[in-house]
C-alpha cells in the first residue's frame, strides 16, 4: 500500500476523533460501525456517526440526523 493512502487513513481517523470525540478501533472485522454522537429532547433528535471500514481500516464516514428515528436529509 502506498504511503499516501496510509497517511490519508490516519487523517480521517484524526478528524473523527477531534471532531466527534469518538475513539476508533485500529482494526475491526466489521464493515460499518455506528456511534451515537448526540441525543436531545428525550431521544427525539439523534445525530449518528457511521464509520466505514475496508480490511479493518477506516476509509470513510458520514453523519446522519434522525428525528423520531427517521433519517432526515
Amino acid at each position: 500500500m502506498s504511503l499516501f493512502k496510509e497517511n490519508f487513513r490516519h487523517i480521517i481517523v484524526a478528524e473523527i476523533e477531534e471532531t466527534y470525540g469518538v475513539i476508533l478501533p485500529e482494526h475491526t472485522e466489521k464493515k460499518e460501525l455506528i456511534y451515537l454522537v448526540s441525543r436531545s429532547f428525550f431521544g427525539i433528535y439523534q445525530k449518528k456517526l457511521y464509520v466505514y471500514y475496508i480490511s479493518g481500516h477506516v476509509v470513510d464516514y458520514k453523519v446522519h440526523y434522525f428525528i423520531f428515528n427517521r433519517k432526515i436529509a
